[in-house]
């Protein structure tokens, strides 16, 4: 064992001892505690070998490359005053916004974007990622009597089969929350046999935002579901849920391939189809997209993030949350038109 992997579970020991109140969002992001998980703690630090360390959030993979994403940016330049004016004239209904430039590691538009507001179902790319890191593409997952029970209809049968992947794919495009309860039910099994595996699994993903440096993340169900009227299932910021998705495009592309499409069908391990309508009601108005998730609920407002090409090689992730039903469709659309009007003046 090494010097750094010893780090990495003491550093992971001390961070699983700290206890989150159930009621209240944290202002950062503490890991709750489940005894079965100090036992299945080597197998997170493997799965999850992956951290972002420092002010700047450092993300090394595998101890072999670095990218380096800033968390403050002073507008010191002619460059940066143009982008200024660029952005100058966008009105957006919602509450906090970021536009980040991927490749450049530099925000283009922020709005509040460090303000911690509830995630909805934008909690699901979390769920897939870890469900990726923790189970095999095409490990089989049963949708159960009890997933069936969570709020929403996906039209699934009791005891339903899919490939992991399938049913990943179907509850990222349609937002499903009977698939991220069958998700996590499987994944929390695979970490720990005793305990509530839906509670191991939502460790396991506030373990994976912790180690993302995404301090304002914190989830308390897989799916992002309120828990009630005052109190959300997830929270986050837009710059946290940028910064997921600039990991999940990196590294997981292909959790998120299938959130382009406007509508999909996704066979289940009998050959039987299911018609996947995807929520996010603009695929189709964003050239060069790469990537999408929705989320809505009384609490939190209409969240939207999606990752596009705005030319060649050139990924941009636009996140709003906090905005309306609708009003979020025509804030992203209005981001990404202006992303791609300073792009091309930019490049002139």
């Amino acid at each position: 064992m090494t010097e750094e992997t010893t780090h990495i579970e003491k550093k992971a020991a001390e961070t699983l001892e700290t206890e989150v109140l159930e009621n209240e969002a944290p202002k950062t992001s503490p890991i709750p505690v489940l005894p079965e998980l100090s036992m299945a703690l080597g197998l997170l630090v493997v799965v999850f070998g992956v951290t972002y360390v420092g002010a700047t959030h450092t993300l090394t993979k595998n101890s072999t490359e670095d990218v380096t994403v800033k968390t403050t940016l002073a507008p010191n330049n002619a460059s940066e005053a143009a982008l200024s004016d660029a952005f100058s004239e966008i009105k957006i209904i919602a509450k906090s916004a970021i536009v980040w430039d991927v490749n450049a590691q530099k925000i283009l538009f922020n709005k509040n974007a460090d303000d911690q507001l509830p995630l909805a179902s934008v909690t699901k790319l979390m769920t897939a990622l870890v469900a990726y890191e923790l189970l095999d593409p095409n490990e089989t997952v049963a949708v159960s009597r009890n997933a069936l029970k969570t709020e929403g209809d996906s039209g699934f049968v009791d005891g339903e089969e899919f490939t992991m992947q399938n049913l990943a794919d179907l509850t990222l495009i349609s937002s499903s929350n009977d698939g991220a309860t069958a998700l996590s039910t499987l994944g929390g099994s695979a970490i720990s046999a005793t305990g509530n595996p839906e509670d191991v699994f939502v460790r396991a993903m506030n373990l994976k935002a912790d180690e993302l440096g995404l301090t304002k993340t914190y989830f308390k169900n897989s799916t992002g579901l309120d828990i009630s009227t005052t109190s959300a299932g997830a929270f986050g910021s837009a710059r946290d849920v940028a910064f997921l998705m600039e990991y999940i495009i990196k590294n997981t592309v292909d959790a998120v391939a299938l959130t382009t499409l406007d509508m999909t069908t996704i066979n289940n391990e009998n050959g039987e189809y299911h018609t996947a309508k995807n929520t996010n009601e603009i695929v189709d108005s964003i050239d060069g997209l790469i990537a999408s998730k929705t989320g809505y609920t009384p609490l939190a407002g209409g969240n939207l993030v999606v990752a596009f090409n705005a030319g060649l090689n050139r990924p941009i992730i636009v996140a709003v949350l906090g905005s309306s039903q609708n009003g979020r469709f025509d804030d992203v659309l209005k981001l990404v038109k202006e992303t791609r009007l300073y792009i091309q003046a930019e490049a002139e």
